[in-house]
């Protein structure tokens, strides 16, 4: 929590610095900005975590740029992260140290983007990268974000923060003591052949739960769901693995991203609780990778996290009764059908 509250004043100096240079702002400049913050803080994290060439690949790119063409430069390297690498440029090395991303973050190419000035390259290279972004917790991360959105806009859309205690006081409750009974009882009621069986049936009983929140916010209580299967399916994983070979990826993990469903009126918070999603994916997989002793790729993102921007109360027949067939479309589209 001290981490990720550490963030959070470096998100709102970035901010802080960044909305200066917009040129007569109205409602989309503020959206791109809120936007160009989560792609920046996403960059961070990926260098971070390893999902980068090097740890310092996102600051040396922002570094090998003149101030007069970083705009330029970070517009090319947003188009990049969002292009396979077999469609990039093959004789432009630039961008070689960042994969092809996916998952539709660096998608908008209409978003606004303003000069980059010293102060914001400062704010980036002397201030954000230094800190590590990989220990932040991302149930947290959304509450980061919100901080940086006027208090009078957060007030008006209801948006509040919960701390991971108080979730767990709503989810424990509603399924998770259950899951964890179940699973004590596998492991220690069942024969030693009975055992395997059993806790592979529960795994997958784990990955065919769906969940939805209906106002999610920046999705602090899908995150810490997701988190809490995940770990408890990473100790499914390890009895299984125990003197066998691990299959790989697919074999072994069952509880997805694609099993979660939002609807957020907030389009920032839509774009948020993604990515939180994104970087809680990220680091349950690499708690995988210890229990399996193997690396797993993460990049490109296959799961598809489904957060919808709209309003709750106008699409909840439709989404309660299409969902069911696997069916996730866009606010718009499902008022009109």
């Amino acid at each position: 929590e001290e981490t990720s509250l550490r963030a959070g004043i470096l998100v709102g100096k970035l901010y802080d610095a960044l909305v200066k240079e917009y040129i007569n702002p109205d409602e989309n400049s503020l959206r791109s900005l809120n936007i160009l913050c989560v792609r920046i803080v996403f960059c961070l994290y990926a260098e971070d975590a390893g999902l980068f060439e090097t740890k310092t690949s996102f600051e040396d790119y922002i570094k090998s740029f003149n101030l007069p063409n970083l705009r330029e430069g970070i517009i090319k390297l947003f188009k990049g992260l969002d292009t396979k690498i077999e469609n990039r440029d093959k004789y432009d090395n630039t961008l070689k140290p960042f994969p092809y991303v996916n998952g539709g973050l660096f998608r908008d190419e209409q978003i606004e983007i303003p000069n980059f000035t010293e102060e914001i390259v400062d704010v980036i290279v002397n201030h954000c990268a230094p800190f590590n972004w990989s220990d932040i917790s991302p149930t947290i991360f959304g509450a980061v974000f919100e901080s940086t959105l006027n208090p009078e806009t957060r007030r008006k859309g209801g948006m509040h923060y919960t701390s991971i205690e108080n979730i767990h006081k709503v989810i424990d409750p509603l399924f998770l003591n259950d899951l964890e009974t179940e699973f004590d009882e596998i492991c220690t009621k069942s024969s030693a052949k009975q055992k395997a069986v059993n806790l592979v049936a529960f795994q997958e009983k784990l990955g065919g739960l769906t969940f939805l929140d209906p106002a999610c916010g920046s999705g602090n209580f899908l995150t810490e769901t997701y988190i809490s299967l995940r770990r408890l399916e990473n100790r499914v994983i390890s009895i299984l693995n125990k003197g066998m070979k691990a299959l790989g990826l697919d074999d072994f993990i069952k509880v997805t991203i694609n099993q979660f469903y939002g609807i957020e009126i907030n389009d920032f918070a839509v774009t948020v609780a993604k990515t939180a999603l994104w970087i809680a994916e990220s680091q349950m997989i690499r708690e995988t990778e210890a229990v399996l002793s193997q690396n797993i790729d993460f990049l490109p993102l296959t799961d598809h996290a489904n957060i919808v921007e709209g309003n709750a109360l106008k699409i909840r027949y439709w989404y309660h009764t299409h969902t069911l067939f696997g069916r996730f479309v866009d606010s718009e589209q499902a008022l009109s059908e």
